[in-house]
């Protein structure tokens, strides 16, 4: 389904648009909830809609927004039990590779896998996930967004880079997981506005759109190893040898994967906020403009 504003759509029912849509497709994601790869998808649905409400806080009005991030968290939380328990089983396999190194984590890890996903099955998870999405679809409709041109959305896409530059150097300074994980969350915000707001960007801003993908790959697998990492050290104690043994490869992939998303920051990052806020304003006015001469 197509993540983007129309070349002459206002901003206001762009945003309604867009956010009844990817609504309406978590909805649908939901009716099969019993297959993992829909609540997966259900979960990237929810990471756009609060990416939207994220670019347009300050016209909706922060208690809009509260709601409507709440109202999203709520569902998000409530599906992340089974999409975690199954990417940290991914995560092995894929740093395991046909090894038979780790029987005993490896055992451990399908029979999480299959709780999780059981609990998650019996549990009211996705009907109050239901309510949570056709609550702010409700609420959609009345969004109101005043200005009519860029002056509606420089405000929340300035900060949104803003966010991922301050995120990338704090993750310079202090290499913890959690700064990592922070960064992760603010390159696949400003990836996001950069979709909504344009489907045909100039070469230059592609070429920033594909740092940030894979800057997002790079950020998300380290992620998934310290989901690997938490899972061993409270679930796995019993196993010390292929414990210890597992970790020494998950520390070494992480090591390698943080230094090669620093140095990818680098490029993604080098402008001052104003900078490419003011450079993306002028191809959106550009592309918008095309409309008027048709």
């Amino acid at each position: 389904m197509p993540f983007h504003f129309k070349m002459a759509e206002p901003p206001a029912r762009a945003v309604r648009r867009v956010c009844r849509e990817h609504i309406g497709e978590a909805l649908r994601r939901l009716r099969k909830s019993r297959h993992p790869a829909s609540v997966h998808g259900v979960r990237k649905e929810i990471k756009k809609l609060r990416a939207i409400f994220r670019l347009v806080h300050g016209e909706i009005g922060q208690g809009a927004y509260r709601r409507a991030a709440k109202a999203l968290r709520r569902a998000a939380d409530r599906l992340a039990a089974p999409r975690d328990a199954r990417v940290t089983l991914e995560a092995f396999k894929k740093l395991a590779g046909g090894a038979t190194r780790f029987p005993k984590i490896q055992k451990a890890l399908q029979k999480h896998c299959r709780r999780e996903t059981r609990r998650f099955r019996h549990s009211d998870s996705v009907v109050v996930a239901k309510r949570s999405l056709r609550k702010i679809n409700r609420r959609v409709a009345g969004l109101k967004i005043k200005v009519a041109s860029w002056a509606a959305i420089a405000p929340g896409l300035r900060q949104s880079y803003r966010r991922g530059r301050q995120a990338w150097e704090l993750a310079r300074r202090q290499p913890r997981p959690e700064d990592f994980h922070e960064w992760r969350k603010q390159v696949k915000n400003f990836q996001h506005h950069l979709r909504l707001l344009c489907p045909a960007w100039p070469a230059a801003v592609q070429a920033l759109s594909d740092k940030l993908e894979q800057l997002d790959e790079l950020l998300g697998d380290e992620h998934d190893l310290c989901l690997l990492q938490e899972f061993i050290a409270g679930q796995c104690a019993a196993e010390a040898r292929e414990a210890a043994a597992l970790n020494r490869l998950i520390e070494r992939r992480q090591k390698k994967l943080r230094a090669a998303a620093l140095k990818l920051g680098w490029p993604a990052y080098a402008e001052t906020p104003a900078a490419v806020c003011a450079r993306l304003g002028n191809h959106w006015n550009a592309w918008r403009a095309g409309a008027a001469g048709r």
